[in-house]
């Protein structure tokens, strides 16, 4: 990643490019939390401990952002160009009532934000193409503090309880879940989606689709599984891979408890109709 004139060393960004944060480590002074944006095929490893003394660990790379304590360390995994953005959240550029939300932001936190990761093909764009100096950098660390604060204080969601799930927010999530279904998906990740709380997501969710979202994402698993069990490869081994789940006994016994068979049983079913 090119460096420009901009941004230089010694100027304290609260937005700065992996390349520059990693080199002049200018961001491990500030105060408060950092979000850390890896794109591309990057993958940061951010380690620390809690206020309670708790030490911490997590690898984060695209699509999912983390925030985590302005102390803690970073290095990336075998990348010697890592690309993405490390940003300082600072509560002096809120006001009052986002000051208040952003005091109780989760600390290690790891999420897919949708709206984060356009702000990071943005600032990858304009890094790009040199249109970006310091004071669009820091324009931009203001809007996602912003954006930090109202969506993951302890006043997200807060508001409105009953917000329904429209058919085009529904679509969002089943798009979201049919494109991931082989990773980890978290009730949180489908609720930042529709930017909704995560148990005001659920009780929606629930209330239109008459399951909870943890299930929906289940029986969507199982439904691709039995698909890929139709076919006459891949192994059962690479069935249960694909459709998300995280052991073959874990793949064996979901599948068996909604379709009251086991995954070898249902393809020697399948060839035998097939034949």
């Amino acid at each position: 990643m090119k460096q420009t004139t901009g941004l230089t060393p010694d100027h304290r960004l609260r937005c700065q490019p992996m390349t520059v944060a990693f080199t002049n480590g200018g961001l491990n002074t500030v105060q408060g939390l950092r979000l850390v944006m890896p794109t591309g095929t990057t993958v940061v490893q951010a380690a620390g401990c809690d206020d309670l003394g708790v030490n911490h660990s997590m690898l984060i790379s695209a699509p999912f952002v983390a925030v985590i304590p302005a102390g803690a360390q970073l290095a990336t995994i075998a990348d010697n160009d890592p690309k993405g953005w490390v940003i300082a959240l600072e509560r002096s550029v809120l006001g009052q009532a986002s000051q208040e939300a952003f005091a109780a932001v989760p600390k290690w936190s790891k999420s897919w934000d949708p709206f984060l990761r356009e702000v990071a093909g943005t600032l990858s764009a304009l890094h790009r193409a040199e249109l970006i100096d310091a004071a669009c950098a820091d324009a931009f660390a203001d809007v996602i503090s912003v954006h930090i604060a109202l969506y993951y204080g302890h006043c997200a969601g807060a508001a409105a309880p009953d917000t329904p799930l429209t058919l085009q927010m529904l679509s969002r999530v089943e798009a979201f879940v049919h494109e991931h279904i082989a990773e980890t998906i978290l009730v949180g990740q489908l609720a930042m989606l529709v930017h909704m709380g995560t148990s005001n997501f659920a009780r929606a969710f629930k209330r239109v689709t008459g399951r909870p979202p943890h299930q929906y994402v289940t029986l969507e698993r199982v439904k691709f599984a039995r698909t890929m069990l139709s076919q006459q490869t891949p192994s059962l081994v690479d069935v249960g891979a694909l459709a998300g789940f995280q052991t073959q006994q874990h793949f064996t016994e979901v599948f068996h408890r909604y379709t009251g068979v086991t995954p070898r049983a249902y393809r020697l079913a399948r060839r035998n109709v097939s034949s």
